[in-house]
């Protein structure tokens, strides 16, 4: 695994503005985020190790403005197990989603159908 970088901000706005100026700033990829309980949001960015350093410190700074950082910290070359504990995590992630995904829609479906049958009922007594 390259270097990780971590980037953790009160509020989804600060972590959107520090990454997208992480983003800007030099060569490197969102690898996950985390939204921990009390609007405590994390963002891990992948790359070079000094890619990853000058891309934390310049989004640790747009969310010092927007004064919502927390913390930051980047691991130059972590373990062959945090990276799998990362990977682990973003599967769970993507289930969670697609599961989401699968339940809206189906209320989309069934709200469709309620909508189809409202309109057959209606155009049965106006046809009365």
């Amino acid at each position: 695994m390259k270097a990780l970088g971590m980037i953790e901000t009160i509020g989804l706005i600060g972590a959107i503005e520090a990454t997208d100026t992480a983003l800007k700033t030099a060569d490197v990829q969102i690898l996950n985020q985390h939204f921990v309980k009390g609007g405590i949001v994390t963002v891990e960015l992948t790359g070079d190790v000094a890619a990853v350093r000058v891309a934390v410190e310049a989004g640790e700074e747009a969310a010092r403005k927007l004064g919502v950082f927390v913390k930051s910290h980047v691991i130059a070359r972590p373990g062959e197990m945090i990276g799998d504990m990362l990977e682990d995590k973003k599967e769970e992630i993507k289930i969670v989603e697609i599961k989401e995904e699968i339940e809206v829609e189906k209320v989309l479906e069934e709200e469709t159908k309620e909508e189809i049958v409202s309109k057959i009922v209606k155009n049965n007594k106006n046809k009365k």
